[in-house]
């Protein structure tokens, strides 16, 4: 069964729930926000290989994912 909701999510409910989604640290959000309201270009985001405690790869995608669940509401 669906969640039925009286208000869509916010933003910032959407941004959250991706990035543990995604299990990444929640200070990870406000970064994800800035991607999703053009503060920082998402093409700084690039793997570098080096094992990041948090992954450029891994933020993208979970900006992907934010992108993808706003443009449904």
């Amino acid at each position: 069964m669906s969640e039925e909701r009286l208000f869509p999510k916010t933003i910032d409910e959407v941004i959250l729930e991706k990035v543990r989604f995604f299990f990444l640290p929640d200070r990870t959000a406000a970064f994800v926000k800035n991607l999703v309201e053009g503060k920082v270009s998402e093409r700084s985001l690039i793997c570098c290989n080096s094992g990041c405690d948090v992954c450029n790869e891994t933020i993208y995608n979970c900006y992907m994912a934010v992108k993808k669940e706003l443009e449904k509401n």
